[in-house]
Formats: C-alpha cells, structure tokens, sequence
C-alpha cells in the first residue's frame, strides 16, 4: 500500500503479520481521528485487496478469524435543552447536566462495559455505607463539600488517625462529585445520597480504568481476549466491591489500572511515570510494582536508561509537589504523607501492630478469593501464552516482594489484578479457540466441544456465584451505620432541644460517617475515653454489644439491638449473625421495666 497520510502513522507501533495466504497490517493513528483511505490518488486498487476499513475505538484485534469490523461514525452530541426558572430549574439543569456527561461519557462504550460501569453502581447501593480503613478520605470529601474552606471544622484535626493520609484524592473525588452533590442539597436531599453520588463517582472512574485496560487487552491479544477480560471482571467480587471505596488502595489501582494499559499498548514511558505519580501521592507500596516493571524495560532496552531516570525523577517531582503543598496546607505542618507512612511501616514496623500472617497467605488465601476463576487462568498462562509472561511475572513478583512484609491484608494485593485479569483473559481466549467447533464431524469431538464450553461457563457460574455470597455478607457487615438509621427512624426530635447523640468506637468503625448525621437539632459526638458519668449528657449511645461498661449504664434503657456478620456455615441460614450494636437512650421518668422488656424481646427490639 502506497499511504497519503504517512505523517499520520505511529511506524514504532505498526506491525505486520505474514501468513501462507495474505498480508495483515495493523497502523497506529497518531490522532484518533477517521481516515477517508489510505489508497494514495492515482495507485488503482489490487483486486485482492480488502476495502479499506478505519477504527476509531479500540475494536482492533490480530486474530485473523475475526471478520473485518465495519466503520463506525461518532455519534453527534445532543443539543443543551433549555434552562427553568427557580429552585427546581437549578436542579433540573444540574441534574441534566450530570446525565448528559454521564451519558457522554458511556456512549463510546460496549455493551459488556456498560454492564460493568451498572454492576459497580449496583455495589455501591447494595453496601453503601464504609468502614474505618475508608473513614480518612470520606470524611475529607464530606469536609471539602460541605465545609469547603472552614478548615478548623475538618473532621481530621479531631480523629487525625494513626497516619496521616494525603488530600489529593479527596480533592479530585470532591470536585468531581460537587455537581451532583449540589444537586442534591438543592433538592434537600439526605446527606446519605450525597455519600451515594461520591462513591458512585469513584466506582465510574475504577470502571472507567477497567475499559481502559479492557481496549488494551484487546488490542494486544485479540478481541477474544479482549472479551474475556470484561468477563472474568464481572464475576468478581474484590476488584468490583473496592472499586468505589475511598480508600487510598483505590486510588493506586486507579493508578495501576492506567498503568497496566499503557504497559499493554507498548508506551513502557507512560507506563513508568503514571505508576509512579501513584507511588508518591496515593500509595508507597506501588513502589513494588514499578521497581519490577522498571528492571524489565531496561533489561529489554525498551527504553535508555536515562530517558527512565528523567522519566522517575521528572513525575516524582512532579507529584510530589502538590501533595507537599495540599497537605502541609490542610495539615497545618510540613507533610508528606507517604513518606511518613513509609518510615511508620518500615523504621517504626507499625503495621505489625495489627497482626500477621503467614508468607505465603497472598498465594493461597487472598488472590483465590480475589481472582477466583481468573486466577488459575493467571498461572495457566505463562505456559500456554507466551505473550503474557511479562506481564503476570511482574504481577506475580509484587505479591512475592509484598510477603515479605509480615502484615498481609487482601486489599494491599489488588494493584496487581489488572495484570494478572488480562494474563487469565489471554488463557481463556486461548483455551476457547482450541475447542474443536461445535458441529464437528466425529461424535468425540462433539462432545468435547460440548463439555469445554460447559466446563468454562460453570466455572464462570461459580465465580459469580461465589461474588453474590460476598455481597450478601459484605451488606451485613456495616452495624453501625444501621444502628443510626434505625435511631433517626424511631426517635424524631421534639421541641428546639434535639437528640443528642454518642458513636462509640465499634459503632464508628463500622459505617457511621458524616454523611449519615443530621442538621441541628440533632446533635453528634465521637469523643472517646469518656467516663461513664460523662455520658449522661447525651440522650442516645451507640455503644458496642459486648461493651461491658456500657451495658447497664444507670439512666440509660436498651431500644434496639444492630445484628451484623460473623461467620459463614455450611447450612441454612448460611450467612451468621450476632450483637453487634447496642442503641441506648436515656430512661423517662416513671419508666419501670422498660430495659427488660427490651431485653426479653430480643434482637430486634425498636
């Protein structure tokens, strides 16, 4: 082919395949941008030649089973409606606002990526609430919305936990959550939508990182891979349950998600520096991953090693920056979180304070109940696709180097499961072709087509059946955000002096958030280590169940009990429950006998 648009072409990214009957080249377009042809004026046609194709999106695929795929035309954006008068028009047209970029942003995707943008949401309503490993970046996000520059009143200065985290993320998460959330307020709204909308945002930018990796994988292995990848992501629990947490892990996903398309598109550069914008701002142990990464491009010379070191040095610096201003602002002294986690974790061994396991505890317990199905597929991968050894060896090589470390949490591994998804995406793909076809000559092959293809979709089955008995735990695992709610349900505030309410520590650490109060007159304290005389001056306690000095506090009367989860059994009811939360308020007067009412009835006493 003689090409006109030759300045247009990435020749570092363009391959050719030779076959036993014709020639397949694959072009990289420098712009995404469609072609009108690539026949240059005057150079007639061979008639062995395809009609010439353009792809926009990332549908390429170098299986040349696959047909040819066809143009596709962008679609036009659609026209701004117009603007109403009053409270409800500023609504209506924020939230018009926040569908049509919603909409906009979901129209260049696939059928299988829309379904995993819904399944995140559906994550986010099923378990909406969070628990205290999440507490520092949703109380940052709650103080940027509704606090904004009134930084005395952040939720940090009180509760400024065991390290301090950076408010990068909390920023990014903020602003682009306040559309939505202003919507809501001018709604009148309760606060508890808002911290829907703010996790949402985060699970549409996990999901949007998937697709990203999703188009990567497709482009390097094949469609079929391509497809595969979104498939094994949507039976699994982990990655889809902690995609919209606000966690700082969250965000070195993000980080590596990004990563790991790059990576997969063969930008070793771009590759290098996201990850390490993500070591220095969200997460240090993403150093784990790039130290790997970074020894394989420059044992293949697929970038000089100066270009790495300016590349290193470059986005370090660039990253470090505003999160030394940010947080040194917002924490009142010179600060850089990461690295004062980083001696905490390393000189100091803090981690070890909350337990241990075992070396090998990422290998057998934490990456089957993450992967699941994709992660036999992983391991099966390195023999059966060659192409994908890099990829899962280096994923492999940060759960090692991360075992060393002798506090182990399954959240901690899950940077890696970009990578090893697509390595598990490129077996399946690769075990399904080789599957004799369906209407095979021979009764045996037949039947061994019949039996593959069955003993994939059970296995897919499994795992999904597996992801909807996480879910059905994870929703009872959040007492203390119930136990408020079923305290705002039963006790509306009478008069000008509201309910005055105590969140003990148990209560606090299992869904009570800011977002869950509500305005004046209700009134809220976290405080902690107080004397039993001291709690007299609130009128409600969220105490824990087995709280000793709580449990028959003088002037106070048991109204409800919170039940939460503990264990699995291996028969009906399955999912087990216990005490988690007590509800106290304080005893009228003239009140005889109401504590042991409320005893006697039970659990679920309101």
């Amino acid at each position: 082919l003689q090409l006109q648009l030759f300045a247009e072409v990435d020749a570092s990214r363009c391959v050719h395949h030779l076959r036993h009957d014709h020639v397949r080249v694959e072009l990289a377009k420098r712009r995404n941008q469609p072609w009108r042809s690539l026949q240059a004026p005057g150079v007639p046609k061979n008639p062995n030649e395809r009609p010439d194709f353009d792809h926009v999106d990332s549908d390429d695929s170098d299986s040349d089973s696959q047909p040819t795929p066809r143009p596709r035309r962008a679609t036009p954006p659609d026209r701004a409606s117009g603007g109403r008068g009053g409270r409800g028009g500023v609504v209506a047209s924020l939230l018009s606002g926040c569908v049509e970029a919603a909409s906009g942003a979901l129209r260049g995707l696939t059928a299988a990526e829309v379904a995993l943008v819904l399944l995140v949401a559906a994550h986010v309503l099923a378990c909406p609430f969070t628990k205290v490993e999440e507490s520092f970046n949703l109380q940052a996000v709650h103080d940027l919305l509704f606090h904004r520059t009134d930084i005395a009143q952040y939720d940090h200065h009180a509760f400024p936990g065991v390290v301090p985290r950076t408010f990068v993320g909390a920023l990014l998460l903020a602003a682009a959550s306040a559309p939505a959330v202003l919507a809501l307020q001018l709604a009148e709204a309760p606060k508890l939508y808002a911290q829907v909308a703010v996790r949402v945002t985060l699970g549409l930018a996990s999901a949007a990182a998937t697709a990203r990796v999703h188009r990567a994988v497709a482009r390097r292995f094949g469609r079929q891979s391509g497809l595969a990848f979104l498939t094994l992501s949507l039976v699994q629990f982990h990655p889809l349950f902690y995609g919209s947490r606000t966690l700082p892990n969250t965000f070195g996903v993000l980080a590596s998600s990004l990563a790991t398309a790059a990576w997969l598109e063969g930008r070793h550069q771009a590759a290098l520096s996201t990850l390490t914008v993500g070591t220095v701002i969200f997460r240090f142990d993403l150093l784990l991953l790039l130290a790997p990464l970074t020894l394989l491009v420059a044992a293949r010379r697929q970038l000089p090693l100066a270009t790495i070191a300016a590349t290193g040095i470059g986005s370090g610096a660039a990253a470090l920056l505003p999160t030394l201003l940010l947080d040194s602002l917002l924490w009142r002294r010179p600060l850089w979180p990461e690295g004062e986690v980083l001696l905490a974790n390393t000189v100091g061994n803090m981690s070890a304070n909350y337990g241990t396991s075992p070396a090998g505890w990422y290998f057998y317990s934490a990456l089957p109940r993450a992967l699941s199905l994709a992660y036999p597929l992983a391991l099966a991968s390195l023999p059966l696709v060659p192409r994908a050894r890099e990829y899962v060896g280096v994923a492999l090589c940060f759960v090692a180097l991360y075992s060393l470390l002798p506090h182990k949490e399954l959240r901690f591994i899950l940077y890696a499961a970009p990578l090893l998804n697509a390595g598990a995406a490129a077996a399946l793909a690769h075990l399904f072709a080789r599957l004799p076809p369906r209407n095979a000559k021979t009764a045996g092959r037949r039947t061994a087509a019949v039996l593959g293809r069955a003993a994939i979709a059970a296995s897919l089955a499994g795992s999904l059946a597996l992801a909807c008995c996480f879910t059905a735990a994870a929703r009872l695992n959040y007492p203390g955000a119930h136990a408020l709610l079923a305290l705002h349900a039963s006790s509306p505030p009478r008069g000008t002096r509201g309910p005055r309410v105590h969140v003990g520590v148990e209560a606090a650490i299992s869904g009570v958030s800011r977002f869950l109060e509500l305005p004046p007159p209700w009134q809220y304290s976290k405080a902690e280590g107080l004397a039993p005389a001291q709690l007299t001056r609130f009128s409600h306690l969220l105490t824990g169940a087995n709280d000793d000095a709580t449990r028959d506090l003088p002037g106070f009367e048991l109204a409800h009990v919170e039940r939460g989860f503990t264990r699995v059994a291996m028969r009906p009811p399955f999912l087990l429950t216990e005490p988690k939360i007590n509800v106290l308020r304080r005893r009228k007067e003239g009140a005889v006998g109401r504590a042991a009412a409320a005893a006697t009835e039970g659990d679920y006493f309101l």
